[in-house]
């Protein structure tokens, strides 16, 4: 292949949340909620349960990593409980525990209303972090739909049964935090932005999971797809830092973090971590409709300042294209060497489309996409990865890339252990 002049070759890896499943990880959204679920009776059990009833309770029919149980446990055994007498002689126990990062989690914990939204509907969603980001998009767009409606001068009851009663859902599990929410439309944008605030709550409580649970999980071996890349950069879709943490030493790496790296120095307000939903206005309606802005991820990752590193990366592919054809378009020379783009446990799904297209949909990028398998035989999740890429680009463009003499996309089956 040609090589223009001076021009860097770069190998990038994008991984999603399947890369830290890969290493044995507890990172599905499943696995955050059982461990609040169990991290928040901890301090909510009477003073005198003892350790072996709460590790009965909650811990030995735990399919969850041993070190995290273990960090409960030690809570639990040093729990220290206060009694908190009122006037009329009633009192309220104050439980605190050695871990100030279990205490600050639980604090973000203690009655949040998404928390006790998914734990309740949890089972009727998907369990992948996208299927999490759709319910909340979900009775976000209902709540948008019913703000329209007070607006009118109509009342919510008018509006389908199957979305009036996810307004009903979501208010219930505020526990009455605002009693006349659907009073009219200004108490509906009061209600949606202390639902933004319990969102922040819950993305702090996720920020520690990932930083003093996940973080410190020891992991005893290096996945053989991802040693022998030798990379110049890795975008990564994750919280965790579970790629630097494990292969960048001594390697020169750039890591970028498109929805914000889990930081404990952070709190609830200088958290960057964008947890949220994708734009679901039309074209005529997102630049006006503002209200219910906080929710989106492009307006937190602009908000938080996450980042975007990869675009200079992007800038680079496509300047060095297009510097390179100008002096070779009358010669009919156009081969050009491919930069490396390898993905790994990312799901494609057409949420990230504006990202993952800028990548892919390069001449000059030649694509190794690393499918999941239980065996040597299974393509499910190979079969998944087409039908989300036809989404994102469409079938005469996906069947360009897949095949003939010039195609830029792989699919390469991970290594079964």
């Amino acid at each position: 292949m040609l090589f223009a002049k001076g021009e860097k070759i770069m190998n990038i890896l994008i991984i999603g949340n399947g890369f830290d499943l890969a290493h044995g990880l507890p990172t599905k959204y499943g696995d955050f909620l059982d461990f609040c679920e169990r991290a928040r009776r901890i301090y909510t059990y009477p003073e005198d349960v003892s350790l072996n009833a709460y590790k009965n309770d909650n811990i030995d029919n735990w399919d969850m990593n041993d070190d995290i149980k273990n960090v409960l446990l030690e809570a639990f055994d040093k729990r220290d409980c206060k009694k908190i007498f009122n006037d009329n002689g009633t009192y309220n126990l104050k439980v605190t525990t050695s871990n100030k990062y279990l205490n600050e989690l639980y604090c973000h914990i203690c009655e949040n209303t998404w928390l006790e939204y998914f734990l309740k509907c949890r089972s009727s969603i998907g369990g992948n972090w996208i299927d999490f980001e759709s319910e909340i998009s979900k009775v976000i767009q209902v709540l948008d739909e019913a703000i329209i409606v007070k607006k009118s001068g109509k009342e919510l009851k008018e509006m389908l049964k199957e979305k009036h009663n996810i307004l009903l859902d979501i208010h219930k599990a505020s526990k009455g935090s605002m009693q006349r929410a659907f009073k009219d439309d200004t108490t509906l944008i009061d209600f949606a932005m202390f639902l933004n605030t319990e969102l922040g709550r819950l993305t702090r409580a996720l920020e520690i999971y990932i930083v003093e649970l996940i973080g410190k999980i020891p992991v005893a071996e290096k996945n053989v797809d991802i040693e022998n890349l030798n990379l110049d950069h890795v975008l990564s879709f994750n919280y965790s830092d579970t790629y630097e943490r494990i292969y960048s030493k001594g390697k020169n790496v750039e890591c970028d973090y498109i929805h914000g790296k889990a930081d404990i120095g952070k709190n609830v307000n200088t958290s960057n971590l964008v947890l949220g939903i994708d734009e679901y206005l039309d074209d005529n309606k997102k630049d006006k409709e503002l209200e219910l802005l906080s929710f989106k991820k492009f307006y937190q990752r602009i908000y938080k300042s996450t980042g975007n590193k990869y675009l200079e990366w992007v800038d680079e592919i496509k300047d060095g294209y297009a510097n390179y054809l100008k002096p070779h378009s009358l010669s009919g020379e156009i081969e050009y060497p491919g930069h490396m783009l390898y993905i790994f446990g990312h799901s494609l799904d057409i949420t990230d489309q504006d990202v993952l297209k800028m990548f892919i949909c390069n001449d000059n990028v030649q694509t190794k996409i690393f499918y999941y398998r239980k065996d040597q035989e299974d393509k499910t999740e190979l079969g998944k990865l087409i039908r989300n890429l036809i989404l994102i680009m469409g079938q005469e463009e996906l069947i360009r890339r897949t095949g003939g003499v010039h195609k830029t996309i792989e699919f390469i089956p991970q290594t079964v252990v």
